[in-house]
């Protein structure tokens, strides 16, 4: 998945909740990321590009939520996909 017009890298402090065969399980971890914001069919949405290594599982996470540059941003996972870099994309839908 390609990322035009990608916001700089940063660190921040992603929350995300993923299901398991024991329920839902809430994990936070510290990674680099990069955004894009998009629009998905009229509703806001954002390309969160995380950069390797990847947290634990977050590519089964199916909502996630952190702060970038002050604001607080939180989102169901609409897609996902590997990138060259060894790195995830995660199309978000804004709540």
């Amino acid at each position: 998945m390609k990322m035009p017009g990608r916001a700089p890298s940063s660190c921040l402090q992603l929350d995300y909740v993923r299901d398991t065969l024991f329920g839902p399980v809430a994990q936070s971890v510290e990674c680099h990321a990069q955004l894009a914001a998009l629009d998905l069919q009229g509703h806001p949405a954002l390309r969160l590009h995380i950069h390797p290594p990847l947290p634990d599982k977050v590519e089964r996470a199916h909502s996630v939520a952190f702060v970038w540059q002050g604001r607080r941003y939180r989102g169901v996972v609409r897609d996902r996909g590997k990138c060259g870099d060894g790195g995830l994309n995660l199309l978000l839908e804004l709540q």
